[in-house]
């Protein structure tokens, strides 16, 4: 799964490159760049979360036409895939081994995704521009509070990196596309569980979908379309 995603972020980059001898860069040195983008979050599936929309922030400093520092905000807000985890529940005379009827439940919940990264750039300059990015960062998931009965969160550190291409309209606007890896540490599959694993399907696994192993680490991706304006270029 992760070739593909890195396989189609260097061709985003190449087909940046191919474009790159275009005369001009929006890249203004000394200026600060804002970028708003919208797009999707594709979760590894060890992560047991599925695909969600993604909204996005930058705020980047450019030193010169090549470099740049910044700052990334990602809010996401998805689900966890249900069929990860799946209850056991048993109902009816409770003198035959606690319930003579078994109920099977897939049981999933909304969770709210940040993601904060301050972030280095590397640019090729032209009406066309390649660039990649690199950063660490902390990010945050919050579980739903009514399906857990409490307020529920997991953070840590994370790694993003990334590439894409930005497309100049003129020397304040334009817009880019970029792909990037968000790396997730100290990843607790099991608080995505509100049950906290009291009901697990211990009898019949065979019978049942399988989640993937659980990982410390996830690496999760972000496909995103965005608007970049420049305060004050060309004045």
């Amino acid at each position: 799964m992760r070739r593909p995603r890195f396989a189609f972020a260097m061709l985003t980059l190449g087909a940046g490159m191919a474009g790159a001898g275009v005369a001009g860069a929006q890249v203004t040195p000394k200026r600060f760049a804002v970028v708003t983008r919208l797009g999707a979050f594709s979760p590894e599936k060890a992560a047991s979360q599925e695909l969600a929309g993604v909204i996005g922030l930058d705020a980047e400093y450019a030193f010169n036409k090549y470099f740049g520092l910044g700052t990334a905000l990602d809010i996401g807000r998805g689900n966890t895939r249900r069929e990860d985890f799946i209850q056991r529940l048993r109902f009816g005379n409770p003198a035959v081994a606690g319930g003579d009827t078994i109920y099977y439940q897939q049981l999933g919940q909304p969770v709210n995704t940040l993601n904060l990264t301050l972030f280095g750039s590397l640019r090729v300059p032209g009406k066309v521009s390649p660039y990649a990015v690199g950063g660490v960062g902390s990010y945050v998931l919050i579980m739903d509070a009514l399906a857990n009965g409490s307020t529920r969160y997991m953070s840590g550190m994370s790694l993003t990196g990334g590439a894409g291409v930005n497309i100049k309209f003129s020397e304040q606007y334009g817009i880019q596309f970029d792909v990037r890896a968000l790396q997730f540490q100290n990843f607790e599959r099991a608080k995505l569980d509100p049950s906290d694993g009291r009901f697990p399907n211990n009898w019949f696994p065979e019978d049942l979908p399988t989640p993937p192993a659980a990982k410390n680490s996830v690496l999760n991706t972000t496909f995103t379309l965005g608007f970049r304006y420049v305060p004050g270029a060309g004045n």
